[in-house]
Order: C-alpha cells, then sequence, then structure tokens
C-alpha cells in the first residue's frame, strides 16, 4: 500500500475560536427563525380559522375557541377541520360549510399550519391541548385567543 504524500499545503480554516462562535451564532439564529414561523403561523392559523368561520367579515359573530391539529409522519400539523366554540361544543367546518367548502376551508387552513412541526414545537405546544391520539397520530388542539395573541417578531 502506498501512503499519502500531499503535494500541496493543507488550507487554513478560521481559528477554532472563530468557529465556535460562528456555529453557535448561527445555530441561535436558526433557532430564532424557527421560533418566528412558529409565531407567525400559529397567528396566521387563528386568523383563518376566523376568516373561514366569519367569511372574512370581522364584526360577524364568532365563537372559535380551539382549532384541531393532527400531527403527520413528517412531524408537520394539519388542520383536520375540526372546532371548538367558547361553549365546548365540538364542530367541524363540514357541519358548517358541506362537504366541498368544509372541506376547502381545511385544506386552506393546512398553507399555514404545516409550518407548524418540531422544530418551533416549543411555541405552539404551551398554547395547544393533547388530545387522545388518532390512528397513531398525535393529536392537539391550539388555543386560537392565545395564538392570535402571540408576537409577530
Amino acid at each position: 500500500m502506498t501512503a499519502y504524500a500531499p503535494k500541496t499545503p493543507a488550507y487554513r480554516p478560521p481559528a477554532a475560536d472563530a468557529i465556535a462562535d460562528a456555529v453557535d451564532k448561527v445555530i441561535a439564529e436558526l433557532r430564532h427563525v424557527q421560533h418566528r414561523i412558529g409565531r407567525v403561523m400559529a397567528v396566521v392559523t387563528a386568523a383563518a380559522v376566523r376568516d373561514v368561520l366569519t367569511g372574512r367579515d370581522h364584526d360577524a359573530p364568532f365563537d372559535a375557541a380551539w382549532v384541531e391539529l393532527v400531527e403527520h409522519e413528517d412531524r408537520k400539523l394539519f388542520a383536520s377541520g375540526a372546532y371548538w366554540t367558547a361553549a365546548g361544543k365540538r364542530r367541524t367546518f363540514l357541519d358548517d360549510f358541506g362537504r366541498a367548502d368544509g372541506a376547502n376551508a381545511a385544506l386552506d387552513l393546512n398553507d399555514w399550519t404545516g409550518d407548524l412541526d418540531d422544530t418551533n414545537r416549543e411555541v405552539w405546544e404551551p398554547i395547544s391541548e393533547r388530545l387522545d391520539d388518532r390512528r397513531g397520530r398525535r393529536v392537539f388542539r391550539m388555543d386560537l385567543a392565545k395564538a392570535a395573541a402571540l408576537p409577530l417578531d
């Protein structure tokens, strides 16, 4: 076997302290961005539920207090189309709007909820309640008032 004999000098990366500082900084920045995505998407989810149930008429009566979110295999949350009123009654968009419109409302909501996942669990899980698993998937209900009150920055 022939020994490896380099012909050029090794490259010189920045000093170990500079690399360690850069790693710490970028990880902190990433965590901040992931949490911000969680906050913004939780707020958007609350706004979207309100918009669905009021037809975007923000002066219309509105009584949703929680929205149901199901965790899929990829650990992203998706709206099932169910919600609870302030009185605790479980309803669905299908109940309210029929099959096609109710399904479309849930699909529209999932444009936002899919960004809620393990990377920002520290944001949405404290404002959510764990429900019984369904078909091996974790199920949560998110408090809409708490979600709407999260800071956007």
